[in-house]
């Protein structure tokens, strides 16, 4: 009985040792996919057409983990609900690190202020402005903007990728569940 229990482990700590590993190969792929996003959305800051292409490449993203998913559950081993759970968040968990390093490294090394730039010029224009002043009735939204983005201009680079972690990790904890209830089950036969 003792043998049958030792086998037990060992395939469990298996099976653990090997969703780690996959997960954190398909979460390389997705972590991509949102590093890429967030890139595109930098840019799209002085090229709008260009932020339009990351948001479509970070939506890609949650069909890519997926279909990652289906294909460990078809050609590795079946997927019930809570592996399908622990696979998919910890790939998730695995992007949303790549993507906080990538993030770092732009407010770092690359940003330079063109973030605050970008913001404290569109809130010269009269329709935002106008779109400001009547989503804060009674306060003065304008300054409160001006506050933030100067607060944000002086935030330094490792406390804004903290932050953006909490965020990332709160998306794939989000992205997680559906993601698990889409891909579980028994390998699909063709």
């Amino acid at each position: 009985m003792s043998e049958n229990n030792d086998n037990k482990q060992r395939r469990e700590v298996g099976d653990s040792q090997q969703t780690r590993a996959y997960a954190g190969y398909y979460g390389l792929w997705v972590g991509l996919c949102w590093a890429a996003s967030f890139g595109f959305y930098m840019a799209g800051l002085t090229h709008p057409l260009v932020s339009n292409i990351g948001l479509l490449v970070g939506v890609c993203s949650f069909p890519l983990g997926v279909r990652y998913l289906r294909g460990f559950r078809d050609h590795v081993a079946p997927l019930p609900l809570r592996r399908a759970w622990h696979l998919s968040w910890m790939m998730f968990l695995a992007a949303a690190m790549i993507c906080t390093a990538a993030q770092y490294i732009y407010f770092a090394y690359l940003d330079n202020g063109q973030l605050v730039r970008s913001y404290s010029e569109m809130l010269q224009q009269p329709e935002i402005q106008d779109l400001v002043t009547r989503m804060m009735p009674g306060q003065d939204g304008l300054a409160m903007m001006d506050e933030a983005l100067n607060m944000f201009a002086v935030t330094p680079p490792s406390q804004l990728a903290f932050q953006f972690l909490f965020l990332n990790v709160l998306l794939a904890t989000v992205l997680a569940l559906p993601a698990a209830l889409m891909s579980k089950g028994e390998p699909e036969t063709r």
